[in-house]
């Protein structure tokens, strides 16, 4: 690292996502495998720099990994976050306006005043505009917390299955389950490995299941819609889908094995 990239990286150590969601790879390249996805206004810790990519850790999850510098900046300390599957950002306060972007569930803003139910955001010197317009009504406080979080991952139902997603254009099993807890004000592990071993969750036997039950396969996890059904991002229907528990608990056992964990959260 040369003097004025190492003189960089300590000015901008604690950056935010400024795309509506940013691939946080294995490796300083675009080229390989993504490992996870920042969205709009997440805190990102730099550690080092490489060429155009920046490694660190993403506050929310404290995930790690690089990404690419033009999607970081700086940003106002956020104030709401997006509850809404997917949001719009408009150049001017009204339906009739131009789209600058779109913002995915989990994104966070500074809402710097409303308009006619339009949240003015102040978005980074990078993007042409300043600022851009989003419908109050798609976003809560950050401390916001829904009572049925299930209701969240419902929510995703169609949504295509992505390895490595957590946008609500293509999501992996993990993500859906950690974005939708987000939403119930709590800060769930990322990967399926880290979530089975969480203390957020205690093991219940699979006859007491019932709605936000979480259920771990080897490298899979699934939501209890209820006792019957389950809703989960798997590669099988490429999609979000909910099914019947036994008929998914068969296709999955014959291919990857049996049911590993049954657990609620504490």
């Amino acid at each position: 690292m040369n003097g004025a990239k190492k003189e960089n990286y300590i000015m901008i150590s604690l950056v935010q996502i400024i795309r509506p969601s940013s691939p946080l790879y294995t490796q300083p390249s675009n080229n390989l495998q993504i490992s996870n996805e920042c969205m709009f206004g997440e805190s990102f810790q730099i550690f080092n720099i490489i060429n155009n990519y920046a490694f660190g850790k993403l506050l929310t999850d404290n995930y790690e990994g690089w990404i690419n510098l033009d999607d970081l900046a700086e940003l106002p300390k956020p104030s709401h976050r997006v509850l809404a599957i997917r949001t719009i950002i408009n150049d001017k306060p009204n339906i009739k306006a131009s789209l600058i972007h779109y913002l995915p569930l989990g994104s966070q803003v500074k809402v710097k005043k409303t308009i006619n139910g339009w949240a003015e955001i102040e978005l980074s010197r990078k993007h042409e505009l300043k600022k851009g317009y989003i419908p109050f009504g798609h976003l809560v406080k950050l401390n916001h917390k829904i009572k049925d979080w299930v209701k969240i991952t419902e929510q995703f139902i169609g949504t295509p299955y992505k390895w490595g997603g957590r946008d609500s254009l293509g999501v992996d099993c993990s993500a859906l389950v950690q974005l939708s807890l987000q939403a119930h004000g709590i800060n769930f592990p990322r990967d399926t490995s880290m979530q089975i071993n969480s203390n957020l969750i205690k093991t219940i036997d699979l006859n007491h299941i019932n709605r936000g039950c979480l259920i771990f396969w080897e490298g899979h996890i699934a939501v209890c819609f209820d006792k019957y059904y389950i809703i989960h991002a798997n590669s099988y229907s490429m999609s979000t889908k909910k099914e019947k528990l036994e008929v998914a608990e068969l296709r999955i056992g014959n291919k990857y094995g049996s049911i590993i964990k049954v657990a609620k959260l504490i």
